[in-house]
């Protein structure tokens, strides 16, 4: 095995947290540095040291401070992300969806996808659950790179990802039977005496095949008359589980024929529908069709279009029986449709493999699809050799008889030790069979208790929730990209949050085509990316946009999206559902030339509650489509005023605008030109940063309501009544009595001036833990400066540790605006932030008050650099030998 690249979990809050320490600490955001530098000039208009500071002087001091800062961050985060780790691999597991499990479905006999590709059977349409590699039935070999055009076979195993609660409907939908640990089903099916069915007529494919034309007609016309409830001679004496199928072929026109069905079966919901899917597999055309249950017998018969002469009747006979069969749908069906996790607890299943308990179905009405163990690992097959464990979870397909299906009251998991002692059954030979006697023979609800006493049904959020609307969008790898060369994994492109990476097509030429034509040909995941290849991802509006923000990938219809005569900053992405009696209907995007007509490009397309596997602009439009569009303020102007009737509703993607790689460099100019002009002494900062604000306006590095947006009312309406306070606390004395406070308790301390910029530093930083840091800078100002002029401190080492200790805020999320950035993304608590904030903040106090006393500020330089050093050297080793271990 290669090595275990860090995840792009690990390394965004690493590195957010350590650039954030830099940021801070250095004060690369000035607005503190400069809001105390305004406070000095107004108390001391006079003084020549504050009316020269120069701009970078506060790195003096502020360089120590980071260099610690650094260093422990690199000693402290692996603790808190293996904790992380761990906390998010338990939500990962207890999640309705995980990349890592494979659900793996037979393809039957019956399924409408048998024999079709993947894109006329819909395999990659439903969305929250994704197709990943297919084994045939006949060479065993698995195929990862499954394409459009990829035949699926009877008998081929398909393995999926997505949301488990969903997956169970999903085979139904499509005639697939889950993969479980038995092949029995947990009802037996009684079977046919074989003598009674070989003296009736189409209840074996021998007896139909050994009658005559005009015997099936005969039988055919009785069970019509039955049907429509006219005098008929047609009787049965078929037991519940036995059925008849006749299949016959009849003249209806000028010498054209038509193949009659008629099928006598036990009733049951949703029988009708699953014969017509039945027809469809057969590619039948059905013309007509009659219906009726009698005594319990559903009576239907099936008048189809004959397209072809020698169609099989023994094919049509054995694919119909199949829903009737042991094997077969109802079957099934009974052995259930839904799928369910749960959670291995201190039972009877503890400690022990599935072949130490051979009536797992009987007690539990389920069988085992997956196992994922504590540590992570998932087996999907040799499922009978896994030993469980408590803290295990189960992947279930589950009958609608079974208990697990019911939920417990709410008190059965909390206080019930006691309840343990049901699940020490199956120790010996006698406790086995005195267990299954228990199940089998107590009342209802000790049943239920001794199941539920062994598994934990895990009720997961995305089965509550309403799947979100997905898009299949695609996305090419940029020329000289980064990416090529690299596999998704080593691209980090595979996981990403919120999106489902489906499938590579890549592009080649046609031999022997004129003019050249190009095809695609999907690729295995784990092959190199080249450039032009087209990569498709799964994921709702919102995910899309986050795609378009990965340097290296961009949107197949780029072409299309770059001759909008719109500019970059005003673009956004927009969802429109398209009106039923517009002027797309039928059309493609290509067809109506989309852009030119309407504003706007074609990104993908949502249909009926599935993603819709093609090139945007071939598709074919049909009423009720969700478009996701690339669209500029003319398309959402005109549709704002009703103006354009192909849409019946539109709604904007927040946060939508497409990323301005190529707007870099001239922002980055603007910036430093701003605090170049700045140090030269040219302009106020004031005066730079907003000619640098308008230069970004003009050039398109902003857009006008981007750069409306970015003027931070709060941080005002926060900091003018802080302005206030401190007025109160200086007029009313109370600044000067808390000065003298604080002095006293610096000197009380014995360690002279240290002590008092301690102090303020303490209250300083406590203060910015639940106030700006603008607000907490304005009301310490005036204690502090009370304080250093009592023992005639320097002034300006007082107002670095004001500036230092307001922008420390580590021990809260709402201390600053990243702690809040991190949090969702990191999976952060409150009390993540005081465990390992509080520790930074005791930290920091010290390094920062060593830094303004001690007057030899090489000295902390060098130490601190030296601190730095070392410990960058210490979890770099700690890291290879890690890394080493994962291999």
């Amino acid at each position: 095995m290669g090595k275990k690249s860090p995840s792009l979990h690990e390394i965004s809050i690493d590195a957010t947290i350590v650039c954030r320490i830099v940021r801070r600490v250095l004060h690369y955001h000035w607005d503190v540095n400069q809001f105390d530098l305004g406070l000095l000039l107004e108390r001391y208009p006079d003084d020549p040291k504050f009316q020269n500071m120069s701009l970078f002087a506060i790195g003096k001091f502020g360089v120590p401070v980071a260099f610690v800062g650094i260093a422990y961050i690199l000693l402290m985060t692996p603790l808190l992300l293996d904790r992380k780790k761990n906390e998010y691999n338990t939500s990962l597991m207890n999640s309705s969806s995980s990349d890592d499990l494979l659900l793996g479905a037979k393809l039957t006999q019956w399924s409408p996808a048998a024999g079709r590709t993947i894109k006329r059977s819909g395999l990659r349409d439903t969305g929250g659950v994704y197709l990943v590699s297919v084994k045939r039935q006949a060479t065993g070999n698995v195929h990862t790179a499954v394409s459009p055009e990829f035949v699926v076979e009877v008998g081929d195993v398909l393995y999926f990802t997505g949301l488990i609660e969903t997956f169970g409907d999903f085979c139904d939908e499509h005639g697939l039977e889950i993969e479980t640990s038995e092949s029995s089903s947990i009802i037996q099916v009684t079977s046919v005496d074989e003598s009674l069915q070989n003296e009736i007529l189409g209840t074996t494919l021998d007896s139909l095949m050994e009658s005559t034309q005009q015997e099936r007609l005969r039988l055919i016309f009785s069970m019509e008359d039955a049907i429509r409830g006219e005098s008929s001679d047609y009787q049965t004496s078929l037991s519940p589980r036995q059925f008849r199928i006749v299949i016959a072929k009849q003249e209806y026109h000028e010498g054209k024929e038509s193949l009659v069905i008629a099928i006598d079966s036990g009733d049951r919901p949703g029988l009708l529908l699953d014969i017509s899917k039945c027809l469809a597999r057969l590619e039948l055309e059905l013309h007509h069709t009659e219906a009726a249950v009698r005594n319990t017998r559903s009576l239907s018969i099936w008048r189809c279009q004959l397209n072809n002469q020698d169609d099989d009747v023994s094919k049509v006979w054995n694919v119909i029986q199949m829903l009737f069969a042991q094997s077969g749908v109802e079957a099934m069906r009974q052995r259930g449709l839904q799928v369910i996790r749960v959670r291995v607890r201190d039972g009877r299943l503890a400690c022990r493999t599935l072949s130490d308990i051979p009536d797992f179905r009987e007690m539990y009405k389920s069988a085992v699809v997956a196992i994922i163990q504590k540590n992570g690992k998932v087996h999907t097959e040799s499922l009978a050799s896994v030993t469980l464990d408590v803290g295990d979870q189960l992947i279930l397909q589950v009958s609608e008889q079974s208990p697990l299906l019911e939920s417990p009251p709410e008190s059965f998991y909390t206080g019930q030790e006691s309840k343990k002692k049901m699940g020490r059954g199956l120790d010996s030979n006698h406790s086995n069979e005195s267990d299954t006697c228990d199940i089998e023979g107590a009342d209802g609800m000790k049943e239920k208790e001794a199941v539920w006493n062994d598994l934990e049904v895990i009720q997961s959020r995305g089965a509550t929730n309403e799947t979100q609307r997905e898009f299949l969008t695609a996305m090419t790898v940029a020329k000289s990209s980064g990416l090529v060369g690299k596999t998704v994994a080593q691209a980090g492109i595979d996981k990403l949050p919120g999106v489902f990476l489906v499938s590579i097509d890549r592009p080649f030429v046609v031999p022997d085509t004129t003019p050249s034509m190009i095809s695609f040909s999907t690729v295995p995941l784990t092959e190199m990316l080249h450039e032009d290849d087209v990569i498709w991802f799964s994921g709702t509006a919102s995910s899309v946009g986050d795609l378009r923000k990965i340097p290296g990938l961009v949107l197949y219809e780029s072409g299309e999206v770059d001759k909008m005569n719109e500019k970059v900053q005003n673009r956004r992405l927009v969802e429109a559902v398209v009106s039923r009696n517009g002027p797309l209907v039928g059309k493609t995007p290509k067809e109506i030339k989309f852009r030119t007509s309407h504003g706007a490009a074609v990104i993908a397309v949502h249909r009926e509650g599935r993603r819709v596997h093609e090139l945007p602009g071939n598709i074919k439009l049909q009423a009720g489509d969700v478009l996701l569009l690339e669209a500029g303020k003319t398309f959402l102007l005109a549709n704002k005023n009703r103006h354009d009737k192909a849409f019946t509703l539109i709604a904007e993607v927040e946060d939508s605008s497409p990323p301005r790689f190529r707007m870099l460099i001239p922002a980055v100019i603007l910036t430093v030109g701003a605090y170049v002009c700045y140090m030269l002494k040219l302009s106020t900062l004031f005066g730079t940063a907003m000619i640098a604000a308008i230069m970004m306006v003009i050039c398109g590095v902003l857009s006008e309501e981007e750069a409306r947006s970015a003027i931070r009312w709060e941080i005002y309406l926060t900091i003018a009544p802080a302005f206030g306070v401190g007025s109160a606390l200086i007029n009313s004395g109370v600044a000067g009595a808390m000065a003298t406070f604080l002095v006293n308790l610096g000197n009380a301390m014995g360690i002279g001036n240290a002590g008092v910029l301690g102090s303020v530093y303490v209250c300083t930083v406590l203060m910015s833990q639940v106030v700006a840091n603008n607000a907490a800078a304005a009301l310490i100002f005036p204690i502090a400066m009370d304080a250093a002029e009592q023992i005639g401190m320097d002034l300006s080492l007082m107002a670095y540790a004001i500036m230092l200790a307001a922008s420390a805020a580590f021990m809260t999320p709402f201390g600053y605006q990243t702690n809040l950035m991190v949090m969702n993304p990191g999976g952060y608590s409150t009390s993540d932030f005081l465990i390992m904030g509080t520790p930074m903040q005791v930290v920091l106090a010290f390094v920062t008050t060593i830094a303004l006393v001690v007057r030899a500020w090489w000295l902390v330089w060098l130490v601190s650099f030296a601190v730095m050093v070392v410990v960058s050297i210490l979890r770099v080793q700690q890291d290879r030998k890690k890394i080493k271990r994962d291999a």
